[in-house]
């Protein structure tokens, strides 16, 4: 499969008992508030990438996963800048290693004359929540920091075991905080699979991502970079 290559795959009904479904369903409705909560408030810290310090929303992923007594800690890149939060779910049993990554930076914020709201506000409105990140992808942080809480209160029933990734420095493509984790080569050959927490509820996207840079060196006078 090369970097470009994607399909959508949708999951049987049978695939997944009536029981686990609503027992699911049941826990993401009595989260939903704090999920809300939670992403308000990662969406009230400005963290663009290449522009804003990483701490401040970095010390808030971390505190709320070392709260609820979650195995969090920061993840320093090879300039020992903090470039991302890891938390291990720990099964009873012998598995594969899945990580589930979301991203907690953004983008620039651009024209703030655009906005209906400021880019950190963090306001609900009809249902919406406004904010630069709610979607990408600081929804996915706090919907994935919920799901560690509720891993570890079941982690003895697991055959495997769960890592959680929240990185930054990936809207400025400088991707710190994946690098890092990555380095580990021990930790990377444990590692079954990737799970990306992007928006979107109606499919799961399966391929790869990634990026083919080159270099053109063009001799002439001059010439349209397009053409």
């Amino acid at each position: 499969m090369t970097a470009s290559d994607h399909r959508a795959v949708s999951l049987p009904p049978a695939a997944v008992h009536p029981d686990v479904t609503t027992s699911v369903r049941r826990s993401a409705e009595l989260d939903h508030p704090s999920v809300v909560s939670l992403v308000q408030g990662l969406v009230r810290i400005p963290s663009r990438g290449g522009i804003d310090s990483y701490g401040p929303i970095l010390e808030l992923i971390l505190g709320w996963l070392s709260d609820r007594g979650l195995a969090a800690r920061l993840l320093k890149d090879t300039s020992d800048q903090h470039v991302g939060v890891a938390c291990d779910v720990t099964g009873g049993g012998p598995g594969p290693r899945y990580v589930l990554d979301a991203c907690a930076d953004t983008a620039p914020f651009e024209d703030l004359e655009a906005w209906r709201h400021e880019p950190t506000s963090g306001i609900i409105e009809d249902g919406w929540l406004y904010g630069l990140g709610a979607a990408d992808s600081k929804a996915g942080v706090a919907i994935f920091a919920h799901l560690a809480a509720r891993l570890q209160s079941m982690a003895d029933t697991l055959h495997g075991d769960v890592t959680m990734l929240f990185d930054v420095d990936e809207h400025s493509g400088g991707f710190g905080g994946v690098r890092t984790y990555f380095a580990d080569e021990k930790a990377a050959r444990q590692v079954a699979g990737v799970m990306i927490g992007y928006p979107g509820t109606d499919q799961l996207v399966v391929g790869g991502r990634g990026f083919l840079r080159a270099r053109i060196t063009c001799r002439a006078h001059s010439g349209h970079t397009g053409i």
